[in-house]
């Protein structure tokens, strides 16, 4: 074998592999278009300039192809088949065993969550809803009205409790109204988001941080990342800074729920909902965007996390 060949061989190993896993990864349904930009990829006018048809360069190329595409689906099922946390429910559904005590999912990785099924989870999106929740300032509940109308955000969730927690957010904005009880201050949303999960809360933004600080059964959590660990595993998660924290003061404490999404640009705010009589504060409460957008970097190390099973 020459450099030549040899060389059309290892290119098609290269794309073979990427194929595979541009597709795994891939977030979109999967249209009949698809294979035509597949093709036109790996068989297109560019390709067939550097490995001419009907020569051995292409031959070797398309053998590449194929080892490359099928030796990527051979080495990750020998990974799951080698793992004892994985087993072949995995690449059917996205079943796998949860992380024990002490050990996490990585928040500066890609998702394991990516067998063969267009929808792993088998879970209905939260619905996106109108809102007409009047807070001060501009309705931060309508999608026409966030970021200059750009889309609420959307997850594949991996836990059914994730979901729930999600839609109870969702549907506490859309059903409360213009003139409804969580337009005054953060933690009246807070505690209807909480009922509707079956958890007990009452009092102000600062009383429910003491509480649950206080509470064996609310977990104290370490940082945003670890934050929104726990909202991926179906917990109901708070996030808060009390009235005493930053410079100067504020006149109430500030609460947020965190739930399953991603990531702040900076890596420490999770995603979440929130109601805060303050109007900047409010804006983007009820689209699902990083709680960066409700406490400010300047607080995120007095930011308190807190979890609790529902």
């Amino acid at each position: 074998m020459d450099w030549k060949i040899a060389g059309a061989l290892v290119f098609g190993l290269v794309l073979g592999w990427n194929v595979y896993f541009v597709n795994r990864y891939r977030r979109g349904d999967i249209t009949l278009g698809d294979l035509a930009t597949l093709l036109g990829v790996v068989g297109g006018a560019g390709v067939l300039s550097l490995f001419p048809n009907n020569t051995d360069l292409f031959g070797a190329y398309g053998v590449g192809l194929g080892v490359g595409f099928f030796a990527y689906f051979v080495i990750l099922l020998a990974m799951v088949q080698w793992s004892p946390n994985f087993d072949s429910d995995w690449f059917l559904d996205g079943r796998r065993k949860d992380p024990p005590e002490g050990f996490g999912y990585g928040t500066d990785s890609r998702p394991t969550l990516a067998p063969m099924a267009p929808n792993p989870t088998g879970l209905e999106q939260p619905a996106t809803q109108p809102v007409t929740i009047n807070f001060h300032g501009n309705n931060p509940g309508e999608a026409s009205m966030i970021r200059g109308g750009e889309q609420l955000r959307t997850l594949s969730l991996p836990n059914p409790d994730a979901t729930r927690v999600q839609q109870a957010c969702a549907e506490t904005w859309a059903q409360a109204g213009p003139n409804g009880p969580f337009k005054e201050a953060s933690h009246r949303y807070v505690i209807e988001v909480a009922h509707r999960l079956g958890v007990s809360l009452s009092g102000s933004s600062d009383q429910i941080l003491e509480s649950i600080e206080e509470n064996a059964s609310w977990r104290a959590l370490l940082d945003g990342p670890a934050a929104r660990d726990a909202a991926l595993r179906g917990k109901f998660v708070i996030a808060g800074v009390k009235s005493g924290a930053g410079s100067p003061p504020r006149m109430e404490g500030q609460l947020a729920v965190v739930v399953a999404g991603s990531l702040n640009t900076g890596g420490w705010a999770p995603a979440g909902y929130w109601g805060s009589s303050d109007l900047i504060t409010a804006r983007s409460g009820g689209s699902g965007a990083p709680v960066s957008d409700c406490f400010n970097a300047a607080l995120k190390d007095q930011i308190i996390y807190r979890s609790c099973d529902i």
